[in-house]
């Protein structure tokens, strides 16, 4: 659904912007004139974009990623400034339908020529006067204000886009989450998980940024790390980097981990091989006794990721999961798609999540919470705890914008 809307929107809205370019410019009169080959030439980028994701999924291309990574911030540009841009000359048409009721019958007819009458030749500009400053001259008050309010807000959508990459994406935040789970033994009340999901090793998260993030793991003197999915973005060479990092990290119970829907674009047995030799437990359909000796303990669990089944895999699989652990214990699962709760939902205490990245984007509203149920923080589903942590790399434009790279300090409390 979500591949449906991005794009029609890719197709779609750079036309609409086109059209109000040459509505409010009217020096582009004779780019309008070309509008097959504009129309031509966006359907051909919608086409380069599809190509390149595909070179990036399958061949990890890193020429191709650049490529694709251009095409998703001019879209994104596009697509986030036409709305407040749409708003504006809504605005600007209802005030023109407002004064034209308003004005008298004899001026509103003044001002449409009758259709008996010839059509006025085409000004010839006087002497000194460029063709370019008639036309200005010629700009009506509606003409200036969607073309320098439109303008504004095109810069400004820009200016929002590379503040997110230049600062947004590395706005790191410690997020400390209370969660109450029924038959955690007193034992353990307090006891600190760090969460991290969607680092997204690659092209735009380096080493630079795990060390700037993963500081803040060390912050929360975690008992346990749990990372959610997506460890690298597409290309499996990052893997060694991303498990290194995480490796070095103190916790007294060690890092586990899920696969999520980029580790099977990169290939997801070599990262769980990876992982693997760093001393990362990966769990796939499994689970682990934490702290069997505190009171028995808790159980913690994994799944795969519900688009292994594209990848040859049979998808999550809860039961085998269980099965592996003492049904007794209070059972906390990793699931990386938020939306598998609704699969298992009252089956288990807690749910930790990412894979929506909390939007990533957010200019004021959540786009995505448009189209999914369940984007950041913590939900009640059927008796279930679900958090959804933000993320911590990026997809698509490397920017973030209202929703900063996360790690979250889940302290579990006995109830």
């Amino acid at each position: 659904m979500l591949f449906v809307v991005r794009s029609l929107a890719t197709l779609l809205v750079p036309w609409l912007v086109f059209r109000w370019a040459t509505r409010a410019f009217p020096w582009l009169e004779r780019v309008r004139r070309r509008r097959h080959a504009l129309a031509g030439a966006l359907i051909l980028l919608v086409v380069v974009d599809r190509i390149t994701d595909l070179l990036v999924i399958h061949w990890h291309s890193h020429g191709a990623a650049l490529v694709h990574t251009g095409l998703v911030v001019l879209f994104t540009t596009f697509i986030l400034a036409a709305i407040p841009v749409a708003i504006l000359n809504g605005a600007l048409w209802g005030l023109g339908r407002i004064g034209s009721s308003r004005a008298p019958p004899s001026a509103v007819g003044a001002s449409e020529p009758s259709s008996l009458e010839p059509p006025l030749p085409p000004l010839e500009a006087p002497s000194g006067i460029t063709r370019a400053q008639m036309t200005l001259r010629r700009m009506t008050r509606r003409q200036w204000a969607e073309g320098v309010g439109g303008a504004a807000l095109f810069g400004a959508t820009g200016s929002m886009l590379g503040w997110g990459m230049v600062r947004g994406r590395h706005a790191y935040v410690l997020r400390e989450v209370p969660i109450r789970v029924p038959g955690l033994p007193r034992a353990l009340d307090g006891y600190v998980i760090a969460q991290v999901s969607d680092i997204h090793a690659g092209a735009f998260v380096g080493e630079h940024e795990l060390d700037e993030g993963l500081a803040l793991v060390r912050v929360a003197r975690p008992d346990l790390i749990v990372v959610t999915g997506d460890l690298v973005d597409f290309d499996p060479n990052y893997a060694p980097l991303a498990a290194r990092k995480l490796a070095d990290l103190p916790a007294r119970d060690g890092v586990s981990a899920v696969l999520g829907n980029h580790d099977y674009y990169a290939g997801a047995d070599a990262v769980v091989a990876t992982l693997a030799a760093a001393g990362i437990d990966v769990l796939r359909d499994s689970g682990r006794c934490i702290r069997p000796a505190d009171g028995g303990g808790f159980a913690l669990l994994g799944v795969d990721d519900l688009s292994s089944e594209k990848h040859g895999r049979v998808g999550p699989r809860f039961a085998r999961a269980i099965s592996t652990v003492n049904p007794e214990l209070p059972r906390i699962l990793l699931s990386h798609q938020p939306s598998s709760i609704e699969k298992w939902a009252g089956e288990v205490a807690v749910q930790l999540s990412g894979h929506t990245h909390g939007g990533q984007i957010n200019p004021g509203f959540s786009p995505v919470g448009l189209f999914l149920r369940y984007v950041a923080g913590a939900y009640h589903v059927k008796g279930t705890t679900l958090y959804v942590n933000s993320g911590f790399g990026t997809v698509g434009a490397p920017s973030r914008v209202g929703a900063p790279p996360e790690v979250t300090r889940i302290v579990l409390v006995a109830a």
